[in-house]
């Protein structure tokens, strides 16, 4: 269906949540608790659906530990799951303009991006359809062979954010299921919408149990805290992160988090200014900041500074925020008020301490959360917007001029998810990459988030990795075998 117009995408919306529901031991149920999911650029524009009760997550975390231990004896989860994984890859794949549309009504997103997300999903399934989990001998000799075998968790918990409403959903989905273990998906409070169409594809391809998918405001606490749950994987914010491993310490539960980020841009005097300030303010506003791995802040040589801030201001004047049908858009909208205000909070404590607004972008919360981007300047080490999360278009610019000591104001960060550095020494790249405190550094470009590689952060960006083989072992016990040989 080519959807062209706000009023024809919300219509669509609503055919689409009619169809889809909660999937809870192999059946789909509306739920009970009437909520309202309103679109974010535009506020006239919603779609109510039902939330399920606290009981009917119990039910589906019950469901989840009844499959996994009728399963687990035949190893079926793990043996079949890559068939599921294909056929979710195809379902997804033939709904692709569908679920783009669901992404961008109920998280704001730009159409492109929103099909972007879509068939990122689909490659994800694909990828993990593919991957194999086999043993590794790790001593051999003539009277012994020792080798590391990985058995399954029992029952995950995925509890994913906003920002990315299925491709992080289905980036825990893969790996928990090759593992071998059932799992139960709680979707964030403002994007339910995704995911519940997403069980209605994939409620027929999986047996009673194996995939749960439940929307409640309130499910979090009950997956981490039941005894039933022996793995919480979750994307979000460090607080909440925080509560989860709290919440999580009574049952030693395994945990994969990845948490937030407020990843630096270094860029030194020889870097390629025609090359990096477009990738950065890509990299900083192509989601209006609501990514993890955006830059966040700027380090810039005190010889360059001056033209890094100039090339951002001139960008940011020529973006336009708009909806997903709004012709000519760049920037999307925020997805939540509290961003909204955030933002205008970072913009006045900027300005307080004597922060230079290099640009300051237009706003407006009347139809829908649009904002430009704002560039400042001037700010020191300290200040909140060079500190902290904004997850909103801003930007800090800030200067230096020794390599040591723009690493150790970048190190001293309660963060440490991803970083890029612009230069085109490759002795000097190597020494900042090589004392980064940071889980993940790209060297003159921005973030490709893969499947296929581990992404996550240190510090109190997180714990654990996400993608590829280090990843699948989150997902894993770990199981040291020797088999002595006969004489």
């Amino acid at each position: 269906m080519n959807i062209t117009s706000e009023n024809e995408a919300r219509d669509r919306v609503l055919t689409l949540t009619g169809r889809a529901g909660h999937l809870v031991a192999g059946a789909l149920i509306r739920g009970t608790l009437e909520k309202t999911v309103t679109a974010p650029w535009n506020h006239a524009l919603s779609v109510t659906y039902k939330q399920v009760s606290s009981d009917d997550v119990q039910r589906a975390i019950s469901s989840a530990r009844e499959a996994f231990e009728r399963l687990r004896w035949t190893n079926q989860i793990s043996d079949d799951a890559s068939h599921w994984l294909l056929q979710m890859a195809v379902a997804v794949e033939a709904a692709q303009a569908d679920i783009a549309t669901l992404i961008s009504f109920e998280s704001g997103k730009l159409l492109p991006a929103a099909q972007m997300e879509a068939a990122a999903t689909v490659a994800s399934l694909r990828y993990w359809a593919e991957v194999s989990i086999g043993c590794e001998t790790v001593e051999e000799s003539e009277e012994y062979s020792t080798m590391v075998v990985r058995s399954p968790l029992g029952v995950v918990a995925a509890i994913t954010p906003f920002n990315m409403p299925l491709l992080m959903m289905v980036n825990k989905i893969g790996p928990a299921l090759l593992s071998g273990n059932s799992i139960v998906c709680k979707p964030a409070p403002n994007t339910p919408l995704t995911a519940l169409y997403f069980a209605y594809l994939i409620a027929e391809i999986v047996p009673a149990g194996v995939v749960n998918i439940v929307a409640n405001d309130n499910a979090g606490p009950i997956l981490t805290e039941s005894s039933e749950v022996d793995m919480i994987s979750f994307t979000g914010s460090i607080e909440v992160g925080k509560t989860i491993m709290a919440s999580a310490a009574a049952t030693v539960k395994r945990l994969q988090l990845e948490l937030g980020g407020n990843d630096p841009a270094i860029i030194c005097e020889d870097a390629d200014l025609d090359l990096v300030i477009p990738k950065i303010f890509q990299s900083a506003f192509g989601s209006a900041g609501q990514a993890c791995v955006a830059v966040k802040r700027v380090y810039a040589h005190y010889s360059v500074v001056d033209e890094v801030s100039r090339g951002l201001a001139e960008l940011a004047s020529e973006s336009q925020p708009g909806s997903p049908y709004t012709s000519g858009a760049t920037i999307p909208t925020l997805t939540t008020r509290r961003q909204y205000e955030y933002m205008q909070e970072l913009i006045t404590d900027s300005r307080e301490r004597g922060g230079e607004i290099e640009y300051m972008g237009k706003m407006s919360d009347t139809d829908g959360f649009f904002a430009q981007p704002t560039i400042i300047s001037n700010l020191s080490v300290g200040a909140p917007l060079v500190e902290e999360e904004q997850f909103s278009p801003l930007l800090p610019v800030v200067a230096f001029s020794k390599v040591k000591d723009v690493v150790n104001s970048v190190n001293q960060s309660r963060f440490g998810l991803g970083a890029t550095v612009w230069t085109r020494d490759e002795t000097k790249a190597n020494y900042i990459v090589d004392h980064l405190e940071s889980g993940m550094v790209w060297v003159n470009g921005t973030g490709r988030p893969s499947p296929a590689v581990p992404f996550g952060g240190v510090k109190e960006s997180g714990l654990g990795r996400e993608g590829g083989a280090v990843g699948l072992d989150a997902f894993s016990e770990m199981k040291t075998v020797t088999f002595f040989k006969k004489d």
